[in-house]
């Protein structure tokens, strides 16, 4: 088994759903460690599977990923983009459908996105060895991201942990049913995220680099 602590450091702007509140669509602080997982492997989800039937058998495993420097800003967007090309064709459209897409184009969205240059941190439990930087494609629209990568201090397996929780973990990725304590929920699609203290005996990895501390499910 081979551990690292990994940095994300975007190359370009990096844009997800998390949460929409109307015309507005929010990014989330924290990167769901699925879509992480999905990235890393270098696959692409069969849409007749849920999330672990995807991800089930692949060598490399990532934590959530935490916001080291990161920026957000809002980009402008309509909805229907579609509509300012039917609008310079009205003799396609019937009046009613003129109307429609009228009232369609003067609508605007509002995405959050993180800006080129933030970074974030997480965790990475592989089968095989890693090379220290590499590139994956990851979010919305697929964009370059660089990954570097460095050696954990430490991996332990514990039969029986329990303790607090100060990284982000998401509970479906273990065997164990986990109870927890003092919880801090992240709500991001998918499925939530928590932290707070185990209080209940699980099986786990626990990954040590420096002062930092990662809980990772035992897969292999």
């Amino acid at each position: 088994m081979f551990a690292y602590e990994a940095t994300l450091h975007l190359e370009n702007p990096l844009s997800f759903r998390s949460n929409e509140y109307g015309n507005i669509i929010k990014t989330g602080q924290i990167l769901h460690n699925w879509a992480l997982r999905f990235a890393l492997n270098g696959i692409h989800g069969d849409p007749e599977k849920d999330h672990l039937e995807n991800l089930k058998g692949q060598p490399i495993y990532a934590t959530p990923a935490i916001p080291l420097n990161t920026e957000f800003e809002f980009q402008t967007f309509h909805p229907f983009p579609e509509a300012p090309q039917l609008l310079k064709n009205p003799e396609k459209l019937t009046p009613g459908s003129r109307k429609t897409y009228q009232g369609k184009y003067t609508v605007l969205q509002y995405k959050e996105v993180v800006r080129a240059g933030s970074t974030f941190r997480f965790a990475v439990a592989s089968t095989k060895q890693l090379d220290q930087e590499f590139i994956i494609t990851y979010g919305g629209k697929q964009t370059l991201q660089r990954v570097n990568l460095e050696d954990a201090d430490e991996i332990i397996e514990i039969q029986h942990f329990k303790g607090e929780i100060s990284h982000p973990i998401n509970p479906l990725d273990f065997s164990d049913n986990i109870k927890m304590t003092d919880t801090f929920q992240y709500s991001i699609p998918p499925s939530p995220l928590f932290e707070g203290t185990i209080i209940e005996p699980i099986r786990a990895q626990i990954i040590k680099k420096g002062p930092n501390r990662y809980v990772v499910p035992v897969l292999w």
